[in-house]
């Protein structure tokens, strides 16, 4: 994926604004889980690191994509790993994704905020909603814990989806904002909020396939990127179907309006 990436690539481009990839670490490594740290740093970490450094090579971008809440702290570790590695010294392109639905979203972005500061390095932070929300609940109920690792209501991953927004513009000269959405209210408070700050360099992002409607009627201006999955059929039917229930609460204000 990185060499058909980087074949397309305008040589023009910064890694942050070009072609890049997102790559879903429990894909790299049979046991990717909080107990398994040793084993994920001796045996995962070479390759994923070897893969940062072709894009380097390429001159593109990499985003760590999120998972669930119990592997946050170890996708953390990894990329405040690769973050201070001398390979990737002054490469713009490393990023990271942090879901809004995790009640730790903030403090993440705080914490990526400083490790730029730390390393003088700049990097991208993919903010999304969030896409095992069924499952996070499943597992704290099962488990007995009251306390959620995500919110409970759309509602209030609405309200942390701003709240997150408005701290990656405060926090954008060190860190390259990526709004992914295909929420009308989300876009359109997103976009006011960075005008009326006064920042410019950020982006939105849509799946391949949903959301063009909403974005050429918020028309240009700003930067979007498309993604789109890669991969055996097998492995993208998984993903697609979680796409489809992330997403189809975005449009539910429509329907509220449309049949009241």
């Amino acid at each position: 994926a990185i060499d058909a990436v980087a074949a397309d690539k305008d040589a023009a481009l910064a890694p942050e604004a070009a072609n890049g990839v997102s790559v879903k670490l429990s894909a790299l490594h049979p046991r990717y889980e909080a107990i398994n740290e040793a084993r994920v740093m001796a045996e995962m970490y070479p390759g994923l690191l070897a893969l940062c450094e072709r894009a380097v090579k390429a001159n593109i971008n990499l985003c760590l994509d999120a998972e669930e809440a119990d592997r946050l702290v170890i996708s953390l570790k990894l990329f405040e790993r690769l973050a201070r590695e001398p390979s990737l010294k002054g490469w713009t392109g490393l990023g990271l994704a942090v879901q809004a639905y995790q009640k730790r979203a903030g403090g993440v972005i705080e914490r990526l905020r400083a490790l730029a500061g730390e390393t003088r390095q700049r990097f991208m932070v993919r903010l999304v909603k969030g896409a095992y929300w069924d499952s996070e609940i499943k597992r704290a109920q099962v488990e007995g814990d009251p306390n959620f690792p995500v919110f409970t209501t759309k509602q209030g991953t609405d309200f942390h989806y701003l709240a997150c927004a408005k701290a990656l513009l405060e926090a954008s000269p060190v860190l390259y904002p990526q709004f992914a959405t295909h929420n009308a209210h989300t876009l359109a408070a997103v976009d006011l909020m960075a005008e009326a700050m006064g920042v410019t360099g950020f982006e939105f992002q849509r799946l391949h396939g949903m959301g063009e409607p909403l974005y050429d009627a918020a028309g240009a201006g700003n930067r979007v990127r498309v993604y789109a999955p890669v991969g055996a059929h097998e492995d993208l039917l998984p993903y697609l179907v979680r796409r489809l229930l992330e997403n189809g609460a975005n449009t539910s204000f429509v329907h509220s309006f449309l049949d009241p």
